[in-house]
């Protein structure tokens, strides 16, 4: 190659508009090139000769060598999706780039011949960071109740679909809890719908804060909520029931509007061996709730 074929095919290298590595198998940084915008990536360059274990935190470095060794032993171009700031790399100025943790594609390919001595692979990192978030936007809106941010209802219906079956497939028991707020009806006739919503905002936080991570709250519809709980032990979920009653119990709904005490109904179902869809857990819930109704109210029926 003559010495201006090889100058303007370092310059085409150095245009590309993705930042582009070279990577051993070692995890050395044999060559880097492109991603000139400093919109998008952090000026890199510095980091040839040096070795991934080197720049980057330990649990960063195994993933990246481990990704490395994944597509030089598999031979063809793999895909991964990775995030990483600019202060994860400790050999690069952070203002030489976006700020924050931003999110990458990474597009790998095994490389023919030797670097360093080293088989070595191609890696072309894509800055997908907007495209990240405006998906995570756009899932949240599609699982997550606005006014409750709790989970909405198709959102539920597919976490009670994992948890039954991991009650078939694992044996992990779990119960299902229906509750809704005592005379509802009556809050939004006497004070407005305002306060209805406020009614139903303590009641989420209240019942977030007597769940663990294992247990799942969910919005069904108005002042109608259930909750997916895994079972710690025989009486876990009467347990938890009657610390939300209780808990929801000294709320008022809004001290500017109304001082009224909330309090609920709660209906309770056990996953049965006997069930074969999640419609048999819901209705027997619906059916203690509507106990729980008809025993005056502030009550725990189970079915």
């Amino acid at each position: 190659m003559g010495i201006d074929n090889y100058e303007e095919h370092e310059a085409l290298i150095s245009a590309l508009p993705d930042l582009v590595f070279v990577l051993t198998e070692s995890g050395r940084y044999a060559a880097v090139f492109g991603g000139g915008s400093q919109e998008l990536y952090h000026q890199d360059h510095c980091l040839v000769g040096r070795s991934i274990f080197e720049v980057l935190p330990l649990e960063k470095a195994q993933w990246f060598h481990d990704r490395i060794h994944q597509t030089l032993d598999a031979n063809k171009l793999m895909v991964f999706d990775y995030s990483l700031a600019g202060n994860d790399v400790n050999t690069i100025a952070e203002l030489s780039g976006p700020e924050g943790t931003l999110r990458f594609e990474g597009r790998v390919n095994p490389l023919p011949g030797l670097r360093y001595g080293e088989r070595a692979v191609i890696w072309v990192a894509r800055n997908i960071t907007e495209r990240y978030e405006l998906q995570k936007r756009l899932t949240y809106q599609s699982e997550v109740d606005a006014l409750s941010h709790t989970f909405n209802r198709r959102k539920l219906f597919a976490q009670l679909e994992h948890a039954f079956y991991s009650f078939q497939r694992y044996q992990e028991n779990y119960s299902f809890l229906l509750l809704d707020i005592d005379d509802f009806k009556l809050i939004n006739d006497t004070y407005g719908h305002q306060c209805g919503d406020k009614a139903i905002q303590n009641l989420a936080d209240c019942c977030r804060s007597q769940l663990r991570r294992s247990d799942t709250l969910g919005r069904l519809g108005g002042d109608e909520f259930a909750i997916i709980h895994k079972m710690t032990s025989n009486h876990s979920v009467e347990h938890l029931a009657k610390r939300m009653k209780d808990s929801i119990s000294q709320l008022t709904i809004d001290p500017e509007c109304c001082d009224m005490k909330l309090s609920i109904s709660i209906g309770i179902s056990q996953f049965n061996t006997h069930d074969y869809t999640i419609d048999q857990i819901y209705k027997r819930a619906d059916v203690a709730l509507y106990v729980s109704k008809q025993k005056g109210k502030n009550c725990i029926s189970t079915n």
